[in-house]
């Protein structure tokens, strides 16, 4: 029995950790990048901006993307890493040529020792569903928790490259 077990388990890992996100197709830097416009929002009632530098897709994982940027909190500007997962993608009721699209992701601080730490979360992107479109307008928000590298702190964030007036009504998947 242990055996068979052990045979099988490098199956379900395998199974678990696919990714069966339908667009693995597209490209989505475009939308990351947002014209290196970057983007707005909140944490711990003040301003945040992010700004994505570099997006690159990972050709082995598709749904992933590799992004470096910076990001500027309370007066000081800060470099971060991480990636995006693409998980699910969903029609916009009464709206064919429009999609959903939401995902989780990371970024990690690259400066420990100045305040710095981990946003952790997800994110979520309504844009057309022609990717190369003359509209290229999207509206993209990220939501979730930073947590403070040296004092272990945590705070809700978001940002986004349009405001909110009300986060909470912002559904997330």
């Amino acid at each position: 029995m242990k055996t068979i077990l052990f045979l099988l388990f490098p199956f379900f890992t395998f199974y678990a950790q696919s990714n069966d996100f339908p667009l693995k197709n597209e490209d989505f830097s475009r939308v990351i990048l947002n014209e290196k416009l970057g983007f707005e929002g909140e944490m711990n009632a003040g301003k945040i901006d992010v700004k994505f530098l570099s997006v690159v897709k990972d050709s082995k994982k598709p749904e992933n993307y590799l992004v470096k940027g910076v990001y500027t909190l309370n007066g000081k500007t800060l470099t971060c890493s991480g990636k995006l997962t693409f998980n699910y993608v969903f029609n916009v009721k009464d709206s064919s040529d429009l999609m959903l699209v939401f995902g989780d992701f990371q970024l990690n601080g690259t400066q420990p020792g100045i305040d710095d730490g981990v946003f952790k979360g997800k994110f979520r992107i309504q844009t057309t569903k022609k990717m190369n479109s003359v509209n290229k307008s999207s509206n993209t928000t990220f939501k979730g928790v930073f947590e403070n590298f040296e004092s272990g702190k945590k705070a809700d964030f978001w940002f986004a490259n349009f405001y909110h007036t009300d986060i909470s009504k912002v559904i997330f998947k």
